[in-house]
């Protein structure tokens, strides 16, 4: 064999065994959203999704601003400082709430609202109006919200003067997270106190508790310094580690997910999760609808049809933007 025919033959077993290699590692590459499923995605939110998530996409997927999610968040701002309950979309209640203003300030620190900004200083000075000291909380609803549609697990009962989901640590917990990030407008001791007391409430907590309640812890602890929050974290693992379905043919339900508290690979709650989540993330791209957004798992349509109908619009629009922000951010998306 000559000097040429050996060198031919090296070079094509090396190219047959880097075409395996590069097949070998396309195999292991998990799926990714493609660019025209994110297109899609992004055209149902912009036709279906409130101004609020249209904001919210451009700011975290174009070049939109803060200035401009603050300013479609003002829309839901009432002369109180307070944020309007219909935030969330399952009350229809325009009144105030600090429901409402624990999802007002969450926007707040998504967009990294300064400690200075009008909208955060107003919200503030109605929290600090309508804490219940004696008891230590917020309460999540007033009895007003009653009067518009709303799903069975807002109503606010008259016996008890608080909904269902309410509770010591909903939404008082999530706040007291927020809340973190301007702590010089609050008078000295106030937000270590209901830190605190939602950290006790969780010590004592079984491991088995309501959805609302570990929203609102994990949310705390998520904006705790880490020297703080080592044992608070480990609790939180065991909970998530006792109510996370594992199995996908279960998620078509209400239930909660690997990702439903785990929104990003920086989050405390990450390694406790790390199996099931790329499973997870797989089940996101495999049910994106054909209209680009995805099917919400709950609904309130035999309390009010009509009612409900506009809420499951605004809810898809909502959906859709925290599916692409939780699948960009574990690099899930092809743009």
């Amino acid at each position: 064999m000559s000097n040429e025919q050996s060198c031919f033959r090296i070079a094509a077993i090396a190219s047959v065994f880097l075409l395996a290699i590069a097949s070998s590692i396309s195999a292991q590459q998990p799926p990714t959203l493609s660019a025209d499923a994110l297109a899609r995605a992004s055209a149902f939110i912009n036709t279906t999704g409130r101004p609020l998530d249209r904001a919210l996409l451009a700011f975290h997927f174009g070049h939109g601003s803060r200035s401009a999610v603050i300013a479609e968040l003002a829309k839901y701002q009432n002369a109180d400082g307070a944020f309007a309950s219909d935030l969330d979309g399952d009350t229809r209640w325009t009144g105030s709430s600090p429901m409402g203003t624990m999802i007002g300030l969450r926007i707040l620190n998504e967009v990294k609202a300064p400690t200075d900004d009008a909208h955060v200083k107003a919200a503030i000075n109605y929290l600090l109006a309508t804490f219940d000291d004696k008891k230590g909380y917020w309460h999540a609803l007033p009895m007003e919200a009653n009067t518009a549609p709303h799903a069975p697990w807002w109503d606010v009962h008259r016996d008890s003067g608080k909904c269902e989901v309410e509770s010591a640590v909903f939404p008082t917990a999530a706040i007291a997270g927020y809340l973190q990030a301007y702590s010089d407008l609050l008078p000295p001791g106030f937000l270590e106190r209901i830190t605190q007391s939602s950290l006790r409430y969780l010590s004592a907590a079984s491991t088995r508790m309501p959805m609302p309640n570990i929203e609102a812890l994990t949310t705390l602890v998520q904006f705790l310094p880490p020297a703080k929050s080592g044992e608070t974290v480990a609790k939180l693992k065991r909970v998530l580690a006792a109510v996370v379905e594992r199995d996908p043919q279960k998620w078509t339900n209400y239930t909660v997910q690997p990702l439903t508290f785990v929104h990003a690979p920086d989050s405390p709650f990450y390694a406790g999760m790390k199996e099931a989540i790329p499973a997870n993330l797989d089940y996101i791209i495999s049910t994106q609808q054909t209209d680009g957004g995805w099917k919400v798992t709950w609904s309130w349509e035999k309390t009010d049809p009509v009612a409900w109908k506009l809420a499951e619009k605004e809810w898809r629009g909502a959906v859709a933007l925290e599916n692409l922000e939780k699948l960009d951010s574990f690099h899930r998306i092809n743009r």
